[in-house]
Protein backbone atom coordinates (compact mmCIF):
# COMPACT_ATOMS: atom_id res chain seq x y z
CA UNK A 1 0.00 0.00 0.00
CA UNK A 2 1.49 3.10 -0.76
CA UNK A 3 2.23 5.99 1.84
CA UNK A 4 1.79 9.83 1.37
CA UNK A 5 3.31 12.60 2.80
CA UNK A 6 1.40 14.82 5.05
CA UNK A 7 0.84 18.28 3.71
CA UNK A 8 -1.08 21.44 4.18
CA UNK A 9 -4.64 21.75 2.84
CA UNK A 10 -4.96 23.35 -0.72
CA UNK A 11 -7.72 24.90 -2.88
CA UNK A 12 -9.77 22.32 -4.82
CA UNK A 13 -9.03 22.43 -8.38
CA UNK A 14 -12.34 23.82 -10.73
CA UNK A 15 -12.24 21.13 -13.33
CA UNK A 16 -14.65 20.54 -16.65
CA UNK A 17 -15.09 17.25 -17.75
CA UNK A 18 -11.95 16.49 -15.63
CA UNK A 19 -10.14 19.07 -17.17
CA UNK A 20 -8.46 21.64 -14.76
CA UNK A 21 -9.65 25.84 -15.61
CA UNK A 22 -8.11 28.65 -15.40
CA UNK A 23 -4.77 27.14 -14.77
CA UNK A 24 -5.27 25.69 -11.43
CA UNK A 25 -6.62 29.09 -9.68
CA UNK A 26 -9.34 28.93 -7.20
CA UNK A 27 -12.96 29.37 -8.28
CA UNK A 28 -13.80 32.80 -8.04
CA UNK A 29 -16.75 33.90 -6.32
CA UNK A 30 -18.84 37.44 -5.83
CA UNK A 31 -17.33 39.13 -2.47
CA UNK A 32 -20.05 39.14 0.50
CA UNK A 33 -20.60 41.90 2.53
CA UNK A 34 -18.32 44.16 4.06
CA UNK A 35 -17.70 42.10 7.25
CA UNK A 36 -18.48 45.32 9.79
CA UNK A 37 -18.56 43.24 12.89
CA UNK A 38 -14.53 42.86 12.49
CA UNK A 39 -12.32 45.55 13.73
CA UNK A 40 -9.04 46.51 12.34
CA UNK A 41 -5.47 45.51 13.72
CA UNK A 42 -2.04 47.39 12.55
CA UNK A 43 0.16 45.14 10.85
CA UNK A 44 3.89 45.90 10.59
CA UNK A 45 3.93 44.64 7.01
CA UNK A 46 3.47 45.34 3.18
CA UNK A 47 1.20 42.62 2.21
CA UNK A 48 0.54 39.45 3.34
CA UNK A 49 3.01 37.75 0.85
CA UNK A 50 5.15 39.22 2.87
CA UNK A 51 4.31 37.21 6.10
CA UNK A 52 6.14 33.51 6.68
CA UNK A 53 3.64 30.94 6.37
CA UNK A 54 3.93 30.28 10.32
CA UNK A 55 3.22 33.99 10.67
CA UNK A 56 -0.02 34.77 8.30
CA UNK A 57 -1.37 31.38 9.81
CA UNK A 58 -0.98 33.13 13.31
CA UNK A 59 -2.72 36.34 11.80
CA UNK A 60 -4.93 34.81 10.37
CA UNK A 61 -5.88 32.54 13.51
CA UNK A 62 -6.18 35.51 16.05
CA UNK A 63 -8.24 37.84 13.50
CA UNK A 64 -10.79 34.99 13.31
CA UNK A 65 -10.32 34.51 17.33
CA UNK A 66 -10.56 38.11 17.97
CA UNK A 67 -12.61 39.05 15.40
CA UNK A 68 -10.56 41.38 13.40
CA UNK A 69 -9.11 42.14 9.98
CA UNK A 70 -5.58 43.16 9.02
CA UNK A 71 -5.17 46.66 7.69
CA UNK A 72 -0.99 46.70 6.60
CA UNK A 73 1.43 49.08 6.36
CA UNK A 74 2.28 52.18 3.71
CA UNK A 75 -1.30 50.89 2.67
CA UNK A 76 -3.76 53.40 1.42
CA UNK A 77 -6.55 51.38 1.26
CA UNK A 78 -9.58 52.48 3.05
CA UNK A 79 -12.16 55.02 1.92
CA UNK A 80 -14.15 56.02 4.83
CA UNK A 81 -13.98 52.64 7.31
CA UNK A 82 -13.97 50.68 4.24
CA UNK A 83 -11.55 48.87 2.60
CA UNK A 84 -10.67 50.71 -1.34
CA UNK A 85 -10.14 46.62 -2.59
CA UNK A 86 -7.35 47.57 -4.51
CA UNK A 87 -5.42 44.66 -3.87
CA UNK A 88 -6.27 41.20 -4.13
CA UNK A 89 -4.39 39.84 -1.54
CA UNK A 90 -5.87 41.86 1.48
CA UNK A 91 -8.96 41.76 0.03
CA UNK A 92 -9.57 37.74 -0.33
CA UNK A 93 -7.86 37.71 3.51
CA UNK A 94 -10.38 39.67 5.04
CA UNK A 95 -13.29 38.09 3.27
CA UNK A 96 -11.68 34.45 4.24
CA UNK A 97 -11.55 35.42 8.17
CA UNK A 98 -15.16 36.44 8.06
CA UNK A 99 -15.90 33.27 6.52
CA UNK A 100 -14.48 31.32 9.00
CA UNK A 101 -16.57 33.42 11.33
CA UNK A 102 -19.80 32.46 9.74
CA UNK A 103 -22.47 31.90 12.57
CA UNK A 104 -24.76 30.92 9.91
CA UNK A 105 -22.03 27.48 9.96
CA UNK A 106 -22.83 25.47 12.91
CA UNK A 107 -23.34 21.87 13.15
CA UNK A 108 -26.86 21.89 12.55
CA UNK A 109 -25.38 22.94 9.06
CA UNK A 110 -23.27 20.47 8.76
CA UNK A 111 -25.76 17.62 9.83
CA UNK A 112 -27.84 18.97 6.72
CA UNK A 113 -24.83 18.87 4.45
CA UNK A 114 -24.30 14.82 5.74
CA UNK A 115 -27.44 14.01 5.14
CA UNK A 116 -28.07 15.80 1.33
CA UNK A 117 -24.31 14.67 0.45
CA UNK A 118 -24.26 18.45 -1.21
CA UNK A 119 -20.71 19.39 -2.50
CA UNK A 120 -18.47 21.89 -1.26
CA UNK A 121 -15.05 23.32 -2.55
CA UNK A 122 -11.94 22.16 0.09
CA UNK A 123 -11.45 25.89 0.81
CA UNK A 124 -15.45 26.05 2.15
CA UNK A 125 -16.11 22.92 3.95
CA UNK A 126 -12.46 24.20 5.95
CA UNK A 127 -14.48 27.87 6.83
CA UNK A 128 -17.19 25.82 7.73
CA UNK A 129 -15.67 23.29 9.84
CA UNK A 130 -13.75 26.68 11.87
CA UNK A 131 -16.87 28.43 11.97
CA UNK A 132 -18.96 25.72 13.37
CA UNK A 133 -16.15 25.00 15.80
CA UNK A 134 -15.84 28.75 16.74
CA UNK A 135 -19.89 29.18 16.97
CA UNK A 136 -20.13 26.46 19.61
CA UNK A 137 -19.33 28.05 23.07
CA UNK A 138 -19.25 25.02 24.94
CA UNK A 139 -15.93 23.73 23.64
CA UNK A 140 -13.24 24.74 25.58
CA UNK A 141 -9.91 26.03 24.05
CA UNK A 142 -11.68 27.40 21.25
CA UNK A 143 -8.65 29.77 20.32
CA UNK A 144 -5.73 26.68 20.41
CA UNK A 145 -7.98 24.72 18.18
CA UNK A 146 -8.48 27.14 15.40
CA UNK A 147 -4.94 27.88 15.57
CA UNK A 148 -3.95 24.79 15.04
CA UNK A 149 -6.73 24.02 12.12
CA UNK A 150 -5.42 27.19 10.44
CA UNK A 151 -1.31 26.31 10.83
CA UNK A 152 -2.98 22.99 8.26
CA UNK A 153 -4.10 25.05 5.61
CA UNK A 154 -1.77 26.35 2.56
CA UNK A 155 -0.73 29.97 2.39
CA UNK A 156 -2.34 30.14 -1.08
CA UNK A 157 -5.44 29.07 -0.01
CA UNK A 158 -5.77 31.70 2.80
CA UNK A 159 -5.11 34.78 0.71
CA UNK A 160 -6.32 33.53 -3.13
CA UNK A 161 -9.00 31.37 -2.33
CA UNK A 162 -12.82 32.54 -1.64
CA UNK A 163 -13.32 30.21 1.18
CA UNK A 164 -17.11 32.36 1.81
CA UNK A 165 -20.40 30.32 0.84
CA UNK A 166 -22.52 31.54 -1.63
CA UNK A 167 -26.00 32.42 -0.90
CA UNK A 168 -27.32 29.50 -3.11
CA UNK A 169 -25.29 27.13 -0.73
CA UNK A 170 -26.21 28.62 2.51
CA UNK A 171 -28.89 25.69 2.82
CA UNK A 172 -28.07 22.60 2.09
CA UNK A 173 -31.92 22.06 0.86
CA UNK A 174 -33.59 18.58 0.17
CA UNK A 175 -32.57 15.78 -1.61
CA UNK A 176 -33.73 15.10 -5.04
CA UNK A 177 -35.44 11.73 -4.33
CA UNK A 178 -37.14 14.14 -1.18
CA UNK A 179 -37.94 16.91 -3.55
CA UNK A 180 -39.90 14.00 -6.12
CA UNK A 181 -41.90 12.45 -2.96
CA UNK A 182 -43.00 15.39 -2.35
CA UNK A 183 -44.36 16.73 -5.56
CA UNK A 184 -46.29 13.25 -5.76
CA UNK A 185 -47.69 13.96 -2.67
CA UNK A 186 -48.45 17.62 -3.38
CA UNK A 187 -50.26 16.53 -6.76
CA UNK A 188 -52.13 13.38 -4.61
CA UNK A 189 -53.25 16.24 -2.14
CA UNK A 190 -54.50 18.51 -5.23
CA UNK A 191 -57.04 15.69 -6.68
CA UNK A 192 -58.11 15.07 -3.27
CA UNK A 193 -59.04 18.64 -2.19
CA UNK A 194 -61.14 18.60 -5.84
CA UNK A 195 -63.12 15.73 -5.07
CA UNK A 196 -63.01 14.86 -1.34
CA UNK A 197 -62.89 18.52 0.89
CA UNK A 198 -65.61 19.69 -1.11
CA UNK A 199 -67.92 16.88 0.18
CA UNK A 200 -66.65 17.34 3.62
CA UNK A 201 -65.64 13.62 3.83
CA UNK A 202 -62.20 13.99 4.32
CA UNK A 203 -59.84 17.27 6.23
CA UNK A 204 -56.48 19.00 4.94
CA UNK A 205 -54.89 18.12 8.01
CA UNK A 206 -54.81 14.22 7.40
CA UNK A 207 -51.72 15.33 5.06
CA UNK A 208 -49.43 17.31 7.66
CA UNK A 209 -47.74 14.12 8.70
CA UNK A 210 -47.43 12.59 5.36
CA UNK A 211 -43.65 12.49 4.72
CA UNK A 212 -42.42 8.73 3.97
CA UNK A 213 -43.90 6.37 2.47
CA UNK A 214 -45.17 4.75 5.62
CA UNK A 215 -47.05 7.63 6.14
CA UNK A 216 -48.67 7.85 2.55
CA UNK A 217 -48.99 3.96 1.92
CA UNK A 218 -52.54 4.22 4.27
CA UNK A 219 -54.15 6.44 1.62
CA UNK A 220 -53.29 5.17 -1.62
CA UNK A 221 -55.05 2.01 -0.47
CA UNK A 222 -58.06 3.85 0.68
CA UNK A 223 -58.19 5.48 -3.48
CA UNK A 224 -60.89 4.40 -5.81
CA UNK A 225 -62.11 5.25 -9.12
CA UNK A 226 -65.31 6.55 -9.44
CA UNK A 227 -66.55 3.94 -11.73
CA UNK A 228 -66.00 1.17 -10.94
CA UNK A 229 -66.38 1.98 -7.59
CA UNK A 230 -64.19 -1.86 -6.59
CA UNK A 231 -60.88 -0.36 -8.76
CA UNK A 232 -58.11 0.10 -6.73
CA UNK A 233 -54.75 1.85 -7.50
CA UNK A 234 -52.03 -0.81 -8.90
CA UNK A 235 -49.12 -0.11 -5.90
CA UNK A 236 -46.07 -1.88 -6.73
CA UNK A 237 -44.06 -4.41 -3.76
CA UNK A 238 -41.34 -1.87 -3.70
CA UNK A 239 -43.43 0.75 -1.87
CA UNK A 240 -44.69 -2.06 0.77
CA UNK A 241 -41.40 -2.88 1.06
CA UNK A 242 -40.52 0.14 1.97
CA UNK A 243 -43.02 1.67 4.26
CA UNK A 244 -42.35 -1.53 6.22
CA UNK A 245 -45.88 -2.86 5.63
CA UNK A 246 -47.38 -6.54 4.74
CA UNK A 247 -49.76 -5.55 1.62
CA UNK A 248 -53.47 -6.89 1.91
CA UNK A 249 -54.41 -10.01 -0.43
CA UNK A 250 -56.52 -8.25 -2.74
CA UNK A 251 -52.78 -5.91 -3.74
CA UNK A 252 -50.63 -8.81 -4.54
CA UNK A 253 -51.57 -8.77 -8.34
CA UNK A 254 -48.15 -8.79 -9.41
CA UNK A 255 -46.18 -11.10 -11.71
CA UNK A 256 -42.25 -12.37 -11.21
CA UNK A 257 -41.01 -9.27 -12.47
CA UNK A 258 -43.29 -7.15 -10.22
CA UNK A 259 -45.69 -5.66 -12.65
CA UNK A 260 -49.31 -6.55 -13.01
CA UNK A 261 -50.93 -9.32 -14.28
CA UNK A 262 -53.13 -8.69 -17.11
CA UNK A 263 -56.88 -8.67 -15.99
CA UNK A 264 -55.42 -8.94 -12.50
CA UNK A 265 -56.29 -5.02 -11.20
CA UNK A 266 -56.42 -5.04 -8.14
CA UNK A 267 -60.49 -4.88 -6.55
CA UNK A 268 -62.16 -4.31 -3.53
CA UNK A 269 -65.92 -3.86 -3.25
CA UNK A 270 -65.84 -0.43 -0.86
CA UNK A 271 -67.91 -0.72 1.91
CA UNK A 272 -68.48 2.45 2.79
CA UNK A 273 -67.51 5.89 0.30
CA UNK A 274 -67.02 7.89 3.38
CA UNK A 275 -64.10 6.17 4.09
CA UNK A 276 -62.37 5.97 0.41
CA UNK A 277 -61.15 8.65 -1.88
CA UNK A 278 -62.83 8.75 -4.17
CA UNK A 279 -61.36 9.82 -8.05
CA UNK A 280 -62.51 10.74 -11.37
CA UNK A 281 -61.02 8.55 -13.95
CA UNK A 282 -58.95 11.25 -15.26
CA UNK A 283 -57.19 11.75 -12.04
CA UNK A 284 -57.60 8.13 -11.37
CA UNK A 285 -55.38 7.27 -14.35
CA UNK A 286 -53.14 10.60 -13.52
CA UNK A 287 -52.04 9.24 -10.09
CA UNK A 288 -51.35 5.82 -11.61
CA UNK A 289 -48.78 6.68 -13.72
CA UNK A 290 -47.19 8.81 -11.43
CA UNK A 291 -46.25 6.02 -9.04
CA UNK A 292 -45.25 3.78 -11.58
CA UNK A 293 -43.27 6.46 -13.19
CA UNK A 294 -41.59 7.25 -9.86
CA UNK A 295 -39.62 4.34 -9.83
CA UNK A 296 -39.66 2.09 -13.21
CA UNK A 297 -38.61 -1.11 -11.46
CA UNK A 298 -39.10 -3.45 -14.35
CA UNK A 299 -35.90 -1.54 -16.58
CA UNK A 300 -33.01 -3.52 -15.28
CA UNK A 301 -30.76 -0.36 -16.21
CA UNK A 302 -32.14 1.60 -13.39
CA UNK A 303 -32.75 -1.31 -10.65
CA UNK A 304 -28.69 -1.49 -11.34
CA UNK A 305 -28.34 2.29 -11.06
CA UNK A 306 -30.43 1.95 -7.69
CA UNK A 307 -28.35 -0.64 -6.38
CA UNK A 308 -24.81 0.67 -6.78
CA UNK A 309 -26.55 4.03 -5.48
CA UNK A 310 -27.39 2.21 -2.33
CA UNK A 311 -24.15 0.34 -2.18
CA UNK A 312 -22.18 3.75 -2.58
CA UNK A 313 -24.09 5.58 0.20
CA UNK A 314 -22.94 2.86 2.39
CA UNK A 315 -19.70 1.74 1.58
CA UNK A 316 -18.09 5.67 0.22
CA UNK A 317 -20.28 7.73 2.20
CA UNK A 318 -20.74 5.66 5.15
CA UNK A 319 -24.57 6.20 4.83
CA UNK A 320 -25.63 3.53 7.73
CA UNK A 321 -22.73 4.94 10.05
CA UNK A 322 -23.39 8.14 9.38
CA UNK A 323 -27.41 8.14 10.61
CA UNK A 324 -26.81 5.83 13.48
CA UNK A 325 -23.52 7.32 15.15
CA UNK A 326 -23.08 10.96 13.30
CA UNK A 327 -26.17 13.06 12.79
CA UNK A 328 -27.58 12.36 16.62
CA UNK A 329 -24.01 13.34 17.90
CA UNK A 330 -23.83 16.32 20.05
CA UNK A 331 -20.22 16.77 19.72
CA UNK A 332 -19.27 19.56 17.01
CA UNK A 333 -15.86 18.22 16.63
CA UNK A 334 -17.08 14.54 15.74
CA UNK A 335 -19.69 15.99 13.35
CA UNK A 336 -17.03 18.20 11.84
CA UNK A 337 -14.46 15.47 11.29
CA UNK A 338 -16.82 12.86 9.46
CA UNK A 339 -18.36 16.53 7.36
CA UNK A 340 -15.00 17.13 6.14
CA UNK A 341 -14.31 13.35 5.09
CA UNK A 342 -17.54 13.23 3.46
CA UNK A 343 -16.25 16.35 1.25
CA UNK A 344 -13.12 15.11 0.56
CA UNK A 345 -15.06 12.25 -1.03
CA UNK A 346 -17.39 14.62 -2.88
CA UNK A 347 -14.79 16.70 -4.56
CA UNK A 348 -14.48 16.18 -8.54
CA UNK A 349 -11.57 14.25 -10.19
CA UNK A 350 -8.76 15.39 -12.44
CA UNK A 351 -7.44 14.42 -15.38
CA UNK A 352 -5.60 16.84 -17.27
CA UNK A 353 -2.29 19.15 -16.12
CA UNK A 354 -3.06 23.13 -15.27
CA UNK A 355 -2.48 23.98 -18.34
CA UNK A 356 -4.44 21.71 -20.90
CA UNK A 357 -1.27 20.42 -22.46
CA UNK A 358 -1.69 16.57 -21.68
CA UNK A 359 -3.62 14.46 -19.37
CA UNK A 360 -2.21 12.78 -16.71
CA UNK A 361 -0.35 9.92 -17.59
CA UNK A 362 -0.75 6.19 -15.99
CA UNK A 363 -0.25 5.98 -12.66
CA UNK A 364 -0.68 10.32 -12.03
CA UNK A 365 -4.29 10.13 -10.66
CA UNK A 366 -3.91 8.43 -7.75
CA UNK A 367 -1.16 11.44 -6.42
CA UNK A 368 -3.57 14.19 -6.74
CA UNK A 369 -4.91 15.31 -3.78
CA UNK A 370 -8.07 15.75 -5.38
CA UNK A 371 -8.28 12.34 -6.08
CA UNK A 372 -7.36 10.77 -3.41
CA UNK A 373 -9.34 10.99 -0.23
CA UNK A 374 -6.59 8.79 0.83
CA UNK A 375 -3.75 11.42 0.67
CA UNK A 376 -3.35 12.59 4.49
CA UNK A 377 -3.66 16.58 5.10
CA UNK A 378 -2.07 18.27 8.03
CA UNK A 379 -6.08 20.27 8.46
CA UNK A 380 -7.51 16.52 8.66
CA UNK A 381 -4.99 14.86 10.91
CA UNK A 382 -5.15 18.05 13.22
CA UNK A 383 -9.56 17.56 13.00
CA UNK A 384 -9.12 13.55 13.72
CA UNK A 385 -6.64 14.07 16.62
CA UNK A 386 -9.02 16.87 18.47
CA UNK A 387 -12.02 14.28 17.50
CA UNK A 388 -10.84 11.14 18.54
CA UNK A 389 -12.44 10.37 14.79
CA UNK A 390 -9.31 9.14 12.54
CA UNK A 391 -11.34 7.16 9.82
CA UNK A 392 -14.86 6.36 8.12
CA UNK A 393 -15.88 2.67 9.06
CA UNK A 394 -16.92 0.57 6.38
CA UNK A 395 -20.39 -0.59 8.49
CA UNK A 396 -21.69 -3.97 8.21
CA UNK A 397 -19.95 -7.62 7.33
CA UNK A 398 -17.21 -6.86 4.99
CA UNK A 399 -17.55 -10.40 3.11
CA UNK A 400 -21.32 -10.08 2.19
CA UNK A 401 -20.83 -6.69 0.84
CA UNK A 402 -17.74 -7.74 -1.27
CA UNK A 403 -20.01 -10.42 -2.67
CA UNK A 404 -22.83 -8.43 -3.53
CA UNK A 405 -20.25 -5.96 -5.03
CA UNK A 406 -19.05 -8.52 -7.21
CA UNK A 407 -22.13 -9.48 -8.09
CA UNK A 408 -23.59 -5.80 -9.41
CA UNK A 409 -20.32 -6.12 -11.08
CA UNK A 410 -21.06 -9.12 -13.27
CA UNK A 411 -24.82 -8.34 -13.65
CA UNK A 412 -23.64 -5.10 -15.45
CA UNK A 413 -22.15 -6.88 -17.35
CA UNK A 414 -25.12 -9.37 -17.92
CA UNK A 415 -27.12 -5.90 -18.62
CA UNK A 416 -24.54 -4.38 -21.43
CA UNK A 417 -22.21 -7.57 -22.40
CA UNK A 418 -25.46 -10.00 -22.41
CA UNK A 419 -22.93 -11.68 -20.53
CA UNK A 420 -19.88 -11.48 -22.75
CA UNK A 421 -17.49 -9.30 -21.47
CA UNK A 422 -15.53 -8.76 -24.66
CA UNK A 423 -18.63 -7.22 -25.85
CA UNK A 424 -17.58 -4.42 -23.70
CA UNK A 425 -14.26 -3.95 -24.77
CA UNK A 426 -13.63 -0.27 -27.11
CA UNK A 427 -12.66 -1.49 -30.74
CA UNK A 428 -10.30 1.58 -31.72
CA UNK A 429 -10.79 2.89 -35.81
CA UNK A 430 -14.36 1.89 -35.41
CA UNK A 431 -16.59 4.91 -35.61
CA UNK A 432 -17.91 5.35 -32.32
CA UNK A 433 -16.45 2.19 -30.96
CA UNK A 434 -18.19 -0.34 -29.18
CA UNK A 435 -20.92 0.39 -26.62
CA UNK A 436 -19.66 -0.24 -22.85
CA UNK A 437 -22.67 0.73 -20.84
CA UNK A 438 -22.42 3.34 -18.42
CA UNK A 439 -19.46 3.29 -17.38
CA UNK A 440 -19.70 5.97 -14.81
CA UNK A 441 -21.51 3.28 -13.02
CA UNK A 442 -19.27 0.59 -13.05
CA UNK A 443 -16.24 2.92 -12.18
CA UNK A 444 -18.51 3.38 -9.32
CA UNK A 445 -18.23 -0.34 -8.33
CA UNK A 446 -14.43 -0.27 -9.11
CA UNK A 447 -14.17 2.60 -6.19
CA UNK A 448 -16.44 0.59 -3.72
CA UNK A 449 -14.93 -2.71 -4.43
CA UNK A 450 -11.46 -0.58 -3.66
CA UNK A 451 -12.53 0.05 -0.07
CA UNK A 452 -14.25 -2.94 0.91
CA UNK A 453 -10.86 -4.42 0.28
CA UNK A 454 -8.69 -1.84 1.87
CA UNK A 455 -11.00 -2.78 4.84
CA UNK A 456 -10.84 -6.66 4.52
CA UNK A 457 -7.26 -6.72 4.29
CA UNK A 458 -6.98 -4.42 7.61
CA UNK A 459 -8.82 -7.39 8.84
CA UNK A 460 -7.36 -10.36 7.89
CA UNK A 461 -9.97 -11.42 5.79
CA UNK A 462 -10.01 -12.24 1.97
CA UNK A 463 -10.56 -10.25 -0.50
CA UNK A 464 -11.22 -10.22 -4.64
CA UNK A 465 -7.61 -9.52 -6.76
CA UNK A 466 -7.83 -6.06 -8.52
CA UNK A 467 -10.17 -4.51 -10.67
CA UNK A 468 -9.48 -2.16 -13.66
CA UNK A 469 -11.83 0.97 -14.37
CA UNK A 470 -13.33 1.69 -17.82
CA UNK A 471 -10.82 4.47 -19.42
CA UNK A 472 -11.91 7.35 -21.18
CA UNK A 473 -11.50 7.03 -24.74
CA UNK A 474 -9.54 10.12 -25.27
CA UNK A 475 -7.15 9.57 -22.55
CA UNK A 476 -6.50 6.30 -24.01
CA UNK A 477 -5.48 7.66 -27.04
CA UNK A 478 -3.22 10.42 -25.83
CA UNK A 479 -1.76 7.93 -23.73
CA UNK A 480 -1.90 4.71 -26.21
CA UNK A 481 -3.02 2.84 -23.33
CA UNK A 482 -6.22 0.98 -25.48
CA UNK A 483 -4.92 -2.45 -23.50
CA UNK A 484 -5.66 -1.08 -20.17
CA UNK A 485 -9.40 -0.93 -20.01
CA UNK A 486 -11.25 -2.94 -18.13
CA UNK A 487 -11.50 -5.66 -19.78
CA UNK A 488 -9.08 -5.63 -22.64
CA UNK A 489 -7.09 -7.95 -24.41
CA UNK A 490 -8.89 -10.77 -22.29
CA UNK A 491 -8.66 -9.24 -18.94
CA UNK A 492 -9.99 -11.41 -16.27
CA UNK A 493 -11.46 -9.29 -13.85
CA UNK A 494 -11.03 -9.92 -9.89
CA UNK A 495 -14.91 -10.14 -9.21
CA UNK A 496 -14.69 -13.15 -12.11
CA UNK A 497 -12.36 -15.27 -9.97
CA UNK A 498 -13.97 -14.07 -6.08
CA UNK A 499 -17.35 -15.51 -7.63
CA UNK A 500 -16.14 -18.47 -9.19
CA UNK A 501 -14.68 -19.23 -6.20
CA UNK A 502 -17.61 -18.22 -3.65
CA UNK A 503 -20.05 -20.21 -5.85
CA UNK A 504 -17.69 -23.31 -5.68
CA UNK A 505 -17.53 -23.39 -1.94
CA UNK A 506 -21.76 -22.86 -1.48
CA UNK A 507 -20.87 -19.17 0.12
CA UNK A 508 -23.28 -17.24 -2.04
CA UNK A 509 -26.45 -18.79 -1.65
CA UNK A 510 -27.41 -15.86 0.83
CA UNK A 511 -26.48 -12.91 -0.91
CA UNK A 512 -27.84 -14.06 -4.56
CA UNK A 513 -30.91 -14.71 -2.85
CA UNK A 514 -30.80 -10.46 -2.84
CA UNK A 515 -30.59 -10.34 -6.33
CA UNK A 516 -31.18 -6.65 -7.95
CA UNK A 517 -34.63 -6.13 -7.21
CA UNK A 518 -36.71 -3.63 -5.62
CA UNK A 519 -36.25 -4.17 -2.23
CA UNK A 520 -32.04 -3.24 -2.59
CA UNK A 521 -33.46 -0.06 -4.92
CA UNK A 522 -32.87 2.60 -1.77
CA UNK A 523 -36.53 3.67 -2.65
CA UNK A 524 -37.24 4.69 0.82
CA UNK A 525 -38.98 8.19 -0.18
Amino acid sequence: MKVFACNKLSHTLQTHLGMVMNGGKPQYRSPPSFPSHLTNIDVDAEGPRELSDEALAALFANCVCQGQWPEFRSRDWLVGDKPHFLWKDDRHLLFNIGACRNSRADIEFMRKNLVNCTRLDLEQAAAVVISAIWNDATITARDHIVSSLVAGLDQDLLIRSCMWLEKWQTDPGVLVKEAKFYRLVDIFYLMCIVRCVRNNRWSIEDFDDVNDWTSLLPFLLRVRRCEPRSRCLFIPRWIFESAGMLPPPEFEVWDEQGRAMPGHEPNVEPKDDADHIILTRKAFRALQRRILRYYRFWDPTIRLRKAIDHLEADITYSNDFIRSKVLGCEDTLTVARHFFAIQRRLQRKVVSDLQWTAFLEKGESGNVLQNNPDIPTAFEQCLGELSGQHEMPVSGQILPQIDQCCLLMEEYVSIYGEGDRNKLVFVPGVRGGSGRGSVDEYNALCDILKNLCKAARDKGLPYPDPVRKFLAKDIMAWNKSFGDDAFANGQVPGWETWLAARREHHLLRKVESLKISEDNAMMDG
